[in-house]
């Protein structure tokens, strides 16, 4: 990163990489995805919750290595370790699609489990979104507030209304293929899709690795689909982990 990238990081909270996939890498995982989600059905996600009026999908570490390009991306994870410093875990590799005409918002919230505030290491999440549609204002991209990450509390303590748009928000827009990284104690939300189309994305979202994470804020990757795993892979998936 250039020293206006860190700049931004550390101010704003978030930066957005571009073209970080071709069209065909775009192609191919969009047909992985849909084929999963189509086999999966009604329990899609359900490894990690099950989001009304939305298709998701989880623990895809564990659903093709297709997805080991994304969740060790080295210059996305030069990034994460920016934020949360390099003992990191990918707790969650999800997809997430909010269909066509879909009026779900998603309340202000942090990706720091259970709201956690930035303690003497430093901040403990971070998240990446990997754009596979465009995200524009009209079909419900990210709503993100700048500086949020550097406020020490969640829009619990703060907000009246989750639901509302807050007067500092901006609308991160992108196309496919882009990737925006950002704080995972900055307040953000998804939007409804007030198109004709679909908005689907990869999200993968980082833990210091010593924030203790629950059985659905893990990767269960089964012993057969190991082998090809790098030792990189492996540790930011935490599967040599001891088990508390």
């Amino acid at each position: 990163m250039n020293d206006q990238q860190l700049k931004q990081l550390d101010e704003q909270g978030y930066l957005i990489f571009k073209n970080m996939l071709s069209s065909s890498q775009i192609e191919a995982l969009l047909g992985w995805l849909e084929e999963l989600w189509a086999k999966e059905g009604d329990s899609a996600g359900e490894e990690n919750y099950i989001e009304v009026g939305v298709r998701r999908l989880a623990n895809l570490a564990n659903k093709g290595d297709i997805f080991r390009g994304i969740y060790a991306h080295p210059q996305i994870l030069e990034v994460i370790e920016t934020i949360i410093g390099p003992d990191m875990r990918a707790s969650m590799v999800n997809a997430r699609d909010v269909p066509p005409n879909t009026g779900v918002r998603m309340s202000f919230h942090m990706d720091s489990d259970k709201g956690r505030a930035r303690d003497a290491t430093g901040y403990s999440a971070a998240t990446a979104i990997w754009m596979l549609d465009p995200f524009t204002v009209e079909n419900g991209a990210t709503a993100f507030v700048p500086g949020s990450h550097l406020l020490g509390k969640s829009p619990k303590e703060v907000l009246s209304d989750l639901n509302a748009s807050h007067p500092d928000e901006i609308i991160i827009e992108g196309q496919s293929g882009d990737v925006l990284v950002f704080n995972g104690h900055g307040w953000h939300a998804g939007r409804p899709n007030l198109t004709n189309g679909h908005r689907r994305a990869i999200l993968v979202h980082y833990l210091r690795a010593d924030v203790p994470r629950p059985e659905n804020r893990r990767q269960h990757v089964e012993p057969e689909n190991q082998t090809e795993l790098t030792p990189l892979e492996r540790e930011l998936l935490g599967l040599d982990d001891k088990l508390s």
